[in-house]
């Protein structure tokens, strides 16, 4: 059951410190020149809550960048593998913005559905999302074309509202509620309230529902050439996007042993489907960048009942080449 309460504005650096003082490991959004990013905060002055989007997505806090599997070490004909160590802790992302929130559920779905993973699933378990309703927007962000709000709780443990002199506190999980015991004291009494006037205004871009029938029948329409021809094949639209999942596996070895690291990877870049033969299934941009949107709108919503998009914009803002989503949805729609 969802429960509401209200917390002070002056009382939110208390909370931010109860929760550190109980022993969780604080990320949060942090500015740094005129970009905002996620980092480890040990303090709230450090927390900057007044920002539209971080330039990078939360998702490296359950997915890292970067993870080393196991190493190994070559005992003459033999290897011995040397597991990796458990020394994880209890992680709260204090400060995201709900589309970030929602992203954390396709993951889950991605990640537990067949094959389960056992390091994102630890570390899934082991972290806490206090999100933040979104207050603005701009250009880019799209969260309710694709059916979500800038108040959307899903996702989310506990979710707070600006609602002028205080902060409404929506607890929606038990993680939500073990963060609001840390600090019950701080915390107020209050009504159900409508959050509408004090959230973002987010216009619809697209009809999804359009884009859902339309998709299957626009596999070989000239748009999508004409769309990739500013792509580049950097990968930044994967890399920020907090719901692009793709990655590869390496080992790194010398004479002694070694290391198995799994790496993020994006299917933007020319080499992510090339076979040791040579071949490329999808051998020029415009497969790849249709590929990207159909994997969005079409393959994941037909293997894991879910849009993988939550609307953040985020791959627009970075594209070296001004790429659009939205502009490329909307062809689709129409």
């Amino acid at each position: 059951m969802i429960e509401q309460k209200k917390i002070k504005k002056e009382n939110l650096g208390q909370f931010f410190n109860a929760l550190k003082n109980a022993g969780k490991t604080m990320i949060a959004p942090r500015k740094s020149g005129n970009r905002v990013n996620f980092a480890y905060a040990d303090s709230f002055d450090q927390v900057e809550i007044d920002y539209v989007q971080t330039t990078m997505s939360a998702k490296s806090v359950v997915f890292p960048r970067t993870e080393e599997l196991f190493s190994f070490v070559y005992e003459g004909k033999n290897i011995k593998i040397n597991p990796q160590k458990d020394n994880l802790s209890d992680v709260v992302v204090f400060g995201i913005h709900p589309c970030d929130a929602a992203s954390f559920d396709y993951m889950s779905a991605f990640f537990t559905k067949e094959n389960p993973d056992t390091n994102f699933s630890k570390r899934k378990e082991r972290t806490a999302l206090v999100s933040f309703a979104c207050k603005k927007g701009d250009e880019y962000c799209f969260c309710t074309s694709i059916g979500s709000k800038p108040d959307e709780t899903k996702g989310s443990d506990l979710m707070l509202t600006d609602m002028g002199n205080f902060y409404y506190a929506d607890i929606l999980t038990d993680k939500g509620v073990d963060l609001y015991n840390k600090a019950q004291s701080l915390f107020e009494e209050t009504p159900v309230v409508d959050r509408k006037e004090f959230v973002a205004d987010i216009p619809l871009r697209f009809n999804l529902d359009n884009v859902l029938k339309n998709i299957n029948n626009v596999y070989n329409e000239q748009f999508w050439v004409e769309e990739s021809l500013a792509c580049l094949g950097c990968g930044a639209c994967a890399y920020s996007c907090p719901t692009c999942t793709c990655f590869d596996i390496q080992d790194e070895s010398n004479p002694v042993g070694g290391v198995r690291l799994r790496n993020w990877d994006a299917c933007a870049i020319g080499l992510f489907t090339q076979h040791a033969s040579g071949h490329n299934p999808r051998e020029v941009q415009s497969q790849r960048w249709r590929h990207r949107i159909l994997h969005k709108f079409e393959y994941s919503n037909r293997t894991l009942d879910t849009i993988s998009c939550v609307g953040c914009g985020r791959c627009i803002r970075v594209c070296p080449g001004g790429m659009n989503i939205i502009e490329q949805v909307i062809k689709i729609d129409n």
